[in-house]
This record gives structure tokens, C-alpha cells and sequence, in this order.
């Protein structure tokens, strides 16, 4: 998964950096936050990674974040940076984090470490959800990259992971997904519902918050059922 993660954080940093002063202060796709927050939380994300890797190698109790405050605090205030100051931090601890990943022991992988708002979980977590981090975020600069540029692999995965945390959340509508690449039905919610449509990326997209799902499908036909605020 490491090499995938270079080639998007490549494609990831090759984007950023055709954004102007300017551009950065724009309105990213998320509520509230203009692109230049999108990049200081994808470093801040990269370096709070980095922590856990630091932790499981080390031994050292190194939280993610020493709070959810902490987390947006350090993005508020790295948000109205620069440009280029912006992409040099974002460039930083993006490598860095590879770096560390690279030179992870194997067989200190499995050792539980403390995410936040998730608990003692495993630190071979870290790697997968940076790359989620990089693509979904990349979506959310609002310059180009789509759903639909997301590696498949990823898609794979992350529909797979998506979808099954959706079954936990009690106020997930009935429906039952369908991705035109495997045919499989995914049913949500109490009962199977109408079955939504289309390919896996843009049904990704869709349930994440990153799409309206305006080229999905909907049997028998009707409106997109209305799905849970997605966690940014």
C-alpha cells in the first residue's frame, strides 16, 4: 500500500501546487474550511500519524492528538498561511510520514496505539488511513480531482469499510447498495430498501459526502435516500 500512498501523495502535491495565495484562501468542498485548512489538516493528519508510529516503535505513549480541541486548533491557526508555506508543510510531513512508515519494523505492525476517538487500536491502521486522508482530501481542494480519479483499490477497500460502519449507525436509511464493477448487494439500514446504483467510486463519493450522486441510479425510481452527516 506504501507505494500507491506515494503516487497519491505525488498527484496530491503536484495539484497544491498550482494553487495561488489567492486560491488557498477559496472554499474548499467542506463546510466552513477554505482549501488552506484542507492542507494544514492533511499535515497536521500526516504528522499525527507519524506520532503513532513513533509510539508503537518506541514503546513512548504517544496519543494521535492530545485532544479533538488540539486537532482544530492547529488547523485553524495554520489555515491563513501562505501558499507556499502551506505546501511546504503539507510536503514535509507527508514525507516524513512515509519515511517512518518505510523504516517501520515488521513486526511492530500489530502494536496497539492510541487514536483519537477510537482507542487502543493497531498501528498497522496507519498506512490505510493516510492514503484515505490524501485521496478524500485531494476531492475536497475542489481543483479537479474526483471520485472517479480515486485508485480502484482504494475504492475497494474503502466502500467495503464504508458501508460496514454504516450498518453500525442506527440512523443509516434501508437501501441496498449495488457497484456496476462486482454486482454485489450491500443492504443498509432496517430492511433492504431501494437499491442505489452506479460505480463504486461515485457510490463512495456519494456516501462519504463527497458527491450529490446525480449519476447514480435509484429502483424502483425515486429521490437518493437522505444519509447520516458524514465525519469529515
Amino acid at each position: 500500500m506504501l507505494p500507491l500512498l506515494r503516487i497519491c501523495v505525488d498527484r496530491l502535491f503536484a495539484t497544491a501546487a498550482t494553487l495561488s495565495d489567492q486560491d488557498v484562501r477559496a472554499p474548499s468542498l467542506l463546510p466552513s474550511w477554505s482549501r488552506g485548512h484542507v492542507l494544514t489538516h492533511i499535515a497536521r493528519s500526516a504528522d499525527s500519524r507519524t506520532r503513532l508510529l513513533t509510539s508503537a516503535r518506541t514503546g513512548t505513549d504517544l496519543p494521535q492528538y492530545a485532544s479533538e480541541d488540539q486537532r482544530e486548533r492547529e488547523i485553524e491557526e495554520g489555515a491563513g498561511r501562505p501558499a507556499a508555506a502551506l505546501l511546504k508543510d503539507m510536503d514535509t510531513a507527508l514525507h516524513r510520514f512515509l519515511t517512518a512508515a518505510d523504516k517501520h519494523p515488521s513486526n511492530a505492525w500489530s502494536v496497539p496505539v492510541r487514536w483519537l476517538g477510537g482507542g487502543l487500536r493497531p498501528v498497522r491502521g496507519a498506512v490505510a488511513s493516510m492514503l484515505r486522508e490524501v485521496e478524500v482530501h485531494h476531492t475536497d481542494l475542489d481543483s479537479g480531482h474526483r471520485p472517479a480519479h480515486w485508485p480502484a483499490s482504494f475504492v475497494a477497500r474503502e466502500l467495503e469499510t464504508t458501508t460496514a460502519k454504516l450498518r453500525t449507525d442506527p440512523t443509516s436509511p434501508p437501501m441496498t447498495l449495488c457497484a456496476d464493477e462486482d454486482q454485489v448487494l450491500r443492504v443498509l439500514g432496517n430492511g433492504p430498501g431501494p437499491q442505489v446504483k452506479g460505480p463504486a467510486a461515485e457510490l463512495l463519493g456519494w456516501l462519504t459526502g463527497r458527491t450529490d450522486g446525480h449519476i447514480l441510479t435509484v429502483e424502483p425510481r425515486g429521490p437518493l435516500p437522505a444519509l447520516p452527516n458524514w465525519r469529515s
